[in-house]
């Protein structure tokens, strides 16, 4: 066999084929860098991808960190909110109790001082050979119309049994202070007092009431009961009972 044919250089091809195979490798690279792009772009928008790879935060799973946030948040203000009211409950509470105990510790205060005033009757009454002894308790003084009208109510009692008929006047005086000077007003000085006057009649106990008013220039501080009874084997009593007004 004769030598092969030798080939053709790039130089003895036409110019056509040059060009044409140029364009071609041209191409063919173009093709290669867009596809690297798409690669690349496709990398970094997360796909095939996962956020803790990537090291880039996605718009969805921010929201979800920001909205398990917020959840915490209204739980810890709720908590709060809870724990106030539980606080002001128990202030509440304790100022319940308080008020309680001082009304308590004020009832027992005035159930000795009646049980002290029932034996000073009884020992008058041994002492002086009397057969009966008047006792006042229960005086109740509240707010009425006016800021200067008071209602005031109270019980006379006959602390001997079987004494009969007691009989007699009921006195009531207001004891104040008018510019740093002490007064006595009896129902017969305040023109507004309903009734203007008191009598006892009764077999073991009478209950009074009435109004007053007090002169806009005097300081109330004491209510005085005076009895005057009619018979001389009844002890005449006066009791003074500071002034205090009852809860509505």
């Amino acid at each position: 066999m004769g030598p092969w044919p030798s080939c053709p250089s790039w130089q003895d091809m036409p110019d056509s084929f040059q060009r044409l195979s140029f364009r071609l490798l041209a191409s063919g690279a173009f093709t290669l860098v867009v596809a690297a792009i798409f690669l690349i772009g496709f990398e970094l928008g997360g796909g095939g991808a996962s956020d803790s790879v990537s090291g880039v935060t996605s718009p969805d799973s921010l929201r979800v960190h920001l909205l398990k946030e917020r959840d915490t948040l209204r739980a810890l203000l709720a908590e709060s909110e809870r724990q106030r009211v539980i606080l002001e409950r128990a202030a509440q509470i304790d100022q319940e109790a308080t008020r309680v105990l001082k009304d308590e510790l004020k009832q027992a205060q005035d159930a000795r001082l009646e049980v002290n005033r029932e034996l000073t009757y009884l020992k008058r009454l041994v002492q002086t050979g009397g057969k009966g002894a008047i006792q006042v308790y229960d005086m109740r003084l509240s707010q009425g119309a006016t800021p200067r009208e008071f209602l005031y109510a109270f019980t006379i009692t006959q602390l001997v049994q079987g004494f009969g008929q007691s009989t007699g006047s009921v006195q009531l005086t207001v004891e104040g202070t008018r510019d740093d000077e002490t007064l006595s007003l009896g129902l017969g000085d305040l023109p507004s007092a309903d009734p203007k006057s008191l009598s006892m009649d009764f077999e073991h106990f009478q209950n009074f009431q009435g109004s007053l008013e007090i002169p806009p220039d005097v300081e109330p501080k004491a209510i005085v009961v005076n009895i005057k009874p009619n018979s001389n084997l009844l002890l005449s009593t006066s009791v003074m009972l500071p002034w205090e007004l009852s809860a509505q």
